[in-house]
């Protein structure tokens, strides 16, 4: 189900088209000396505003399945981690030192999952709301946590003993698993920069000042307002068009 604020990007654009079909109907008596009003401009910006929310839409699927499947590996990382460790502090011949120096790198590998709100950059105009991306953890986060992971199964494959008969504890799994978990990382920074800049493009045709949806319907309102040619009527078709911003978070 698309969020509040989806619906109210997709609202602004369909109530444009609603109002250039409007302007239309009242012929020659719609005339604005504003260039940036004239139905052809607006006809424009209209079909600017729809390519924007048809790009948010086709990129955020990958976005989105991107973060999923990385924060699923990354949990399991963390569970396996502890399991390797159990199973480390199991094997005969490993030092207490090295059991130590494990535990060190799990408690890092935790001490990093700590959820963090990612907000997409502002645009150019800053009375545009920035857009928040809620991710599992920071970007940062999870790097560090794939160097802790590579640390710790570098140390479990230094020491000979440790040779689990578990087949997803043994180095050879591990190494697979920790290439699994670069690959994730990656691809959601791959699939971030389409979606936050489908976001940027958006919201810069649709809320940035002067030149955006809403402030230009504004001023369509307020100049057929002072035609006297057009009734009240007539005045009402466009004035009940809203045209929203988005909360801003607090």
């Amino acid at each position: 189900m698309a969020s509040t604020a989806e619906t109210g990007h997709a609202k602004n654009v369909s109530n444009l088209g609603v109002m250039i079909s409007r302007l239309q109907g009242f012929g020659a008596r719609y005339n604005p000396t504003q260039v940036a009003i004239k139905i052809p401009n607006l006809q424009t910006v209209f079909n600017s505003g729809g390519t924007t929310l048809t790009a948010v839409t086709t990129t955020k699927p990958a976005f989105t399945n991107s973060v999923n499947t990385r924060k699923q590996l990354f949990d399991d990382m963390e569970k396996l981690s502890t399991r390797g460790i159990n199973s480390f502090d199991a094997t005969q011949g490993v030092t207490k030192a090295q059991v130590d120096d494990a535990k060190t790198y799990l408690r890092k590998i935790r001490g990093t999952r700590k959820d963090k709100k990612v907000v997409a950059p502002p645009p150019p105009d800053a009375s545009v709301p920035a857009t928040p991306i809620q991710i599992s953890a920071s970007q940062q986060s999870y790097d560090q946590q794939v160097e802790h992971f590579a640390k710790l199964t570098a140390l479990w494959a230094s020491v000979p003993a440790y040779a689990p008969n578990e087949t997803e504890l043994q180095n050879a799994s591990l190494a697979t698993f920790l290439t699994s978990l670069k690959n994730a990382n990656q691809a959601v920074i791959t699939t971030t920069t389409p979606y936050l800049t489908a976001m940027q493009n958006r919201n810069n045709v649709l809320y940035a000042e002067t030149t955006g949806i809403v402030d230009l319907a504004e001023e369509v309102k307020k100049y057929v307002k002072s035609v006297k040619t057009i009734t009240l009527p007539e005045f009402r078709q466009i004035s009940g068009l809203k045209f929203t911003r988005p909360k801003k978070k607090k």
